[in-house]
């Protein structure tokens, strides 16, 4: 009976595993695929007194990291929003699955005077099977969290995908004020956007049988 129960114990690991592994749904999530500042799957968007590329100077691993940077100082321009997304168009999520969301950012400084640094999700209906357009977003200010100017890990867990979605855009960005003497960046890396596992039906049959294997066993 020993033997038995440590069989569909394993068997039991084995599935609910294999459910909390799921893939990372993002592209090119660590930035390493690429053509000089340009990351391949995402879309750079600079200001008048910045620049957003897929930059060598401060990868968290590998080679490669996305860097958003503005600078007041030298250029007073006016503020403007600084940004690195991905969208991958549609059909590319479930909206019937939450998500989880984790990367690793850091910024140039913490002089955050006039300035924020965002991570923001928007759940799309890109093939218009429900009238089309944006349906949801969730947007964290990076600034609230803590962020500093040491590599931390950020997640976002139990995204609620909006009803009507089936895809999403996410976006890195810094957002500088019109303000005079300010120079900051922030640095993402490793990325990572997947599925919040369900149970299937096998795992909860193996847990069944576990349970009927115990009780066995106790009489």
């Amino acid at each position: 009976m020993l033997r038995k129960l440590s069989f569909a114990f394993a068997i039991v690991a084995a599935l609910l595993f294999s459910e909390s592994v799921r893939a990372d749904i993002l592209l090119n999530s660590g930035f390493e695929s690429g053509t000089g500042g340009d990351a391949d799957s995402w879309t750079e968007i600079s200001g008048p007194a910045g620049s957003v590329t897929r930059s060598g100077d401060s990868p968290r691993t590998g080679s490669f990291s996305a860097h958003m940077t503005f600078d007041h100082v030298n250029n007073a321009a006016a503020g403007a929003a600084y940004f690195i997304e991905q969208n991958q168009g549609a059909n590319t999520i479930d909206n019937s699955l939450n998500y989880n969301l984790s990367f690793w950012a850091r910024s140039e400084s913490t002089d955050f005077d006039g300035t924020n640094m965002f991570v923001q999700i928007q759940w799309l209906d890109q093939d218009n099977s429900d009238g089309g357009g944006f349906k949801g977003e969730t947007l964290v200010s990076l600034v609230s969290e803590g962020l500093n100017t040491t590599y931390q890990r950020f997640t976002l867990n139990d995204l609620d995908a909006a009803d009507g979605s089936d895809s999403f855009l996410l976006r890195f960005q810094v957002s500088a004020g019109a303000v005079d003497n300010i120079a900051n960046g922030m640095f993402v890396d490793d990325a990572a956007l997947s599925a919040v596992p369900e149970p299937t039906s096998l795992s909860l049959l193996a847990l069944g049988s576990l349970a009927v294997l115990c009780r066995r066993n106790r009489r």
